[in-house]
């Protein structure tokens, strides 16, 4: 039989989460001020192999913060008093904290929810039902909150963690590919009748189209997408006017038919995003001409970054120089 475990959260509302006869450890809320290294050391432990540069710039900064003690104090302070507050969740055995849960609030379809995040497990403590037991456990602490939904992301090479989360009530949304640029690409000369050029006005419709097919409102609260720097109105030349953010948009036509938009934007970080918008009914040789022709034109040693729905223009993007860093399931489980 498994035993009870009770976990206390704000307003005295206590939850008993059943634990699995196997395990020897207990779960409790994530404290910041004692925590946060901790949790960054795990994440960074079960996620070595698939941290890029970004992910390890976000674990220097919770270590970093982790070092102040008195901002983390006030920061503790004032989450408890917000009305969806950021928290998270932690697994205790033999002393030492060996898994994480952390619950970020986000807006979903313009409603409260959550998202699942940074859940890990040290290694040699797997198989013993902790991230069921934290997965639960946020699930009742997004109900509590009256969130509509919970969310999570999830790498398609994970059997285990998907096993648990479907089981959990989880239902999957989305499938997607973030790329990333290698240092080289093959010439492409463009075949007869294919051309690459600026972006006209006329292909404006069309790009915000295929831009909401393949981007669309559901990924704003992950992937941040501002129309303000793809719409072609006088509002949106003014709002670049003042936030100097000039995007360079290039246009594929094959026999004057548009069959492709592709968005660049220079920006401090790792990688500078690509926003590549195509139809349905893809033409790849057109595809690799403009990506071939953007490259040339961009010349930044800095990486490129793209993220498209798994298995879209695959072939193309590799022979455009382009490799698959993770795909990841976006899941999601309503209430």
């Amino acid at each position: 039989m498994s035993e009870p475990n009770r976990v206390k959260w704000a307003h005295n509302m206590v939850i008993e989460i059943a634990i699995p006869a196997c395990a020897q450890g207990h779960l409790r809320k994530l404290d910041m001020r004692r925590d946060l290294h901790k949790v960054a050391d795990l994440v960074e432990l079960c996620f070595s192999d698939t941290l890029d540069p970004e992910g390890k710039q976000y674990l220097k900064e919770m270590r970093k913060a982790a070092q102040n003690a008195s901002m983390l104090g006030w920061a503790s302070s004032m989450i408890d008093q917000a009305p969806m507050p950021p928290s998270g969740y932690v697994w205790e055995e033999d002393g030492q904290l060996v898994g994480n849960l952390s619950l970020i609030p986000i807006n979903i379809k313009g409603k409260r929810g959550y998202m699942i995040a940074n859940v890990a497990t040290h290694p040699d403590y797997r198989g013993r039902g902790i991230a069921r037991s934290l997965t639960l456990t946020a699930l009742d602490h997004a109900r509590y909150h009256k969130a509509v939904g919970i969310m999570l992301q999830v790498r398609d090479d994970n059997p285990s963690a998907i096993h648990i989360y479907i089981t959990s009530g989880f239902k999957e949304c989305f499938r997607r590919t973030s790329w990333y640029s290698g240092p080289s690409f093959d010439d492409h000369t463009p075949a007869l009748g294919i051309e690459v050029g600026k972006r006209r006005s006329d292909h404006w419709l069309k790009h915000r189209d295929w831009l909401l097919r393949i981007y669309p409102p559901e990924l704003e609260w992950n992937i941040p997408f501002d129309w303000n720097l793809f719409r072609k109105d006088i509002i949106s030349r003014i709002y670049r006017f003042f936030t100097l953010e000039y995007p360079t948009h290039w246009s594929v036509e094959r026999n004057e038919v548009l069959k492709g938009v592709l968005t660049w934007k220079h920006r401090s970080g790792f990688t500078d995003p690509l926003w590549l918008a195509v139809p349905e009914q893809l033409d790849d040789e057109a595809i690799l001409s403009l990506l071939t022709k953007a490259r040339k034109q961009i010349r930044q040693e800095q990486p490129l970054s793209l993220n498209l729905p798994a298995g879209v223009v695959v072939d193309v993007l590799r022979q455009g120089g382009f490799y698959p860093h993770q795909t990841l399931i976006w899941m999601e489980n309503q209430f």
